[in-house]
């Protein structure tokens, strides 16, 4: 590592990468696919969701996986291995909100002695393309815990409710970088870290408004290829989807509103930061305070919204994102 003069130091930016070479739009695909790799065995975890009556949010080991803030049902997995770290002992944890607002019908200000929730986890082997569906395991399946009456929901008539579970995983890597070497957030003043997260947030938010796309995909490399190695991903995937980020630098009607209206969220078990909205909008609620809108091609507006958390692995002082 070169030497930094006092000036470069007062100069560092607020977000930093650790990348192994020089990375820029043109060639992170063409770097992340020498990332790509494939085992005998690729465990794949994911979970179903059924649920009534409540809002939610899903946690694994402490980062947000999955929201859910809409009327109705959701019918697609939630794939966790993005959150899993390496094998051992994993946990999801979710949060049950009441469903404030509904398509019919009046909405509710408290969770309701009718709020179901059931979270079912599968297992199957990535690797086995052909029966890989058929042959996939339950791991297990959690049902809302009940009163003693048997039908009541426990939270009933909370404003919130959480509750975690634990399972085993078995995975062939390892995430590296790791959090378990990260500084520990929650040890900082609190209003010191948030003054360097606001910061670091809008640095982020210049370079996407700057159109400066190569310091962009050179900050989100290390977060793009934590996902391509744990959902093993393909060459032929890789290419569909690894330049959907240059919509943001491409797209002339894309324009970031304000950072204002936001609250600060520690995950991560104290190694991650991050901003979401403040707003009891169930359009913002628990979203990124980065966010944006455009004209949609078949008319309209439509908004997008940029979730970044930010981590300061051992040995560095500046963040970088996770």
């Amino acid at each position: 590592m070169s030497c930094q003069n006092t000036n470069d130091k007062m100069n560092k930016a607020p977000i930093t990468d650790s990348n192994p070479t020089t990375i820029t739009a043109g060639n992170a695909l063409s770097v992340q696919q020498k990332q790509i790799k494939h085992y005998k065995k690729e465990p794949l975890y994911y979970i179903y969701i059924d649920h009534e009556q409540c809002f939610f949010d899903i946690l694994v080991n402490d980062i947000p996986a999955f929201q859910y803030f809409k009327d109705g049902g959701i019918m697609s997995q939630v794939t966790l291995n993005n959150y899993i770290a390496k094998s051992g002992k994993q946990k999801i944890t979710y949060r049950l909100y009441p469903q404030t607002k509904r398509e019919y019908g009046e909405g509710f200000k408290e969770l309701t002695p009718y709020t179901r929730f059931k979270l079912t986890l599968y297992s199957r082997d990535n690797a086995d393309s052909l029966t890989s569906f058929d042959k996939r395991v339950q791991v297990f399946e959690h049902t809302n815990l009940k009163k003693e009456d048997g039908k009541t929901f426990i939270g009933a008539g909370l404003p919130y409710y959480e509750y975690t579970v634990e399972f085993n995983a078995t995975v062939p890597y390892e995430q590296s970088p790791t959090l378990e070497t990260a500084v520990d957030l929650k040890s900082m003043d609190k209003e010191l870290l948030e003054k360097k997260t606001v910061e670091a947030y809008n640095f982020f938010r210049k370079i996407i408004s700057e159109k400066n796309k190569d310091q962009y995909f050179s900050l989100v490399f290390n977060s793009d290829c934590r996902q391509i190695k744990s959902e093993y991903y393909t060459d032929e995937y890789l290419k569909e989807t690894g330049n959907e980020d240059l919509f943001y630098f491409e797209t002339p009607s894309f324009k970031l509103e304000p950072l204002e209206n936001y609250t600060m969220k520690i995950y991560g078990d104290g190694k991650l930061v991050g901003l979401e909205h403040a707003s009891k909008d169930i359009r913002l609620q628990g979203k990124s305070s980065i966010w944006g809108k455009y004209n949609a091609k078949e008319g309209g507006v439509r908004v997008r919204f940029l979730k970044i958390l930010l981590y300061i692995p051992k040995g560095k002082d500046t963040f970088e994102i996770w």
